[in-house]
């Protein structure tokens, strides 16, 4: 409704059903696939982020990367076991930036 989009034209635009979307709506169904909901951002034109939060999804680009790098999936664990919280991750986040872990921004592009 924020978006200026009506239920019937929303649901034609990512290709399901009204009915379907107003379970959604009202919470009658599980959540919908990571797929559809990428699907729902773009034709709201709002980040994905949003919206796989709030169905406690986790974003597919994530997911494969995780699935590649075993790794990581070991430390998301340990991550867990330690329940790391918001603080953690952002100094997480400033310390590979300062020890120039992964892809600089100027290699990126």
């Amino acid at each position: 409704m924020n978006a200026g989009i009506g239920l019937r034209d929303f649901a034609g635009r990512i290709g399901i059903s009204p009915g379907y979307l107003s379970d959604l709506e009202n919470e009658k169904v599980a959540p919908p696939s990571e797929k559809l909901i990428l699907a729902m951002a773009r034709a709201l034109g709002i980040g994905k982020d949003v919206l796989l939060k709030a169905a406690e999804k986790v974003d597919p680009e994530v997911s494969e990367y995780v699935a590649h790098e075993p790794r990581a999936a070991d430390f998301l664990r340990m991550a867990k076991e330690q329940e790391f919280g918001n603080g953690d991750w952002e100094k997480l986040s400033q310390l590979a930036r300062i020890a120039g872990l992964g892809k600089q921004e100027e290699e990126k592009e």
